[in-house]
């Protein structure tokens, strides 16, 4: 069997409902793929506890994934709740986890791909999440 027009890093760098952390995203290859939590490619996966896939717990919401479970994340989960956005908070603490998500906060699309990512919430998470679920655009510098 051929297999044709696969790609396994498609990016959606400069989307207006990705938040660029300023970081240069893996170069993108046809035949080989580079995981990274840089937003706007696919969040890396990586295996849980009893066998269970990362893409099994992020699941069809907008989910936060965090690998320091003392960074506050209520504003965010606040903010999901009030815009009505299906979320999950996923706490990671493997050492492999530290090391693909650079961040101690990464939000991920329903589509598995990175929206943003931070070390703290931004300063406004409401307007994190309008920008995330495409409601409207935000200055960019007001997210972190």
């Amino acid at each position: 069997m051929i297999v044709q027009d696969l790609s396994f890093g498609g990016r959606y760098d400069g989307s207006p409902i990705v938040i660029s952390d300023g970081t240069a995203p893996p170069p993108d290859a046809v035949n080989s793929y580079q995981p990274t939590g840089c937003p706007g490619g696919r969040a890396p996966h990586l295996w849980l506890e009893e066998h269970r896939s990362l893409y099994d717990a992020l699941g069809a919401d907008y989910a936060l994934v965090r690998v320091d479970p003392n960074v506050r994340v209520s504003g965010i989960v606040e903010a999901a709740a009030c815009r009505g956005v299906p979320f999950a908070l996923i706490d990671l603490d493997t050492p492999d986890a530290g090391a693909l998500y650079t961040r101690k906060l990464t939000l991920i699309r329903p589509d598995q791909h990175v929206a943003w990512r931070s070390d703290e919430e931004p300063a406004a998470p409401l307007d994190l999440m309008d920008l995330v679920r495409g409601a409207r655009p935000i200055p960019t510098e007001r997210l972190g």
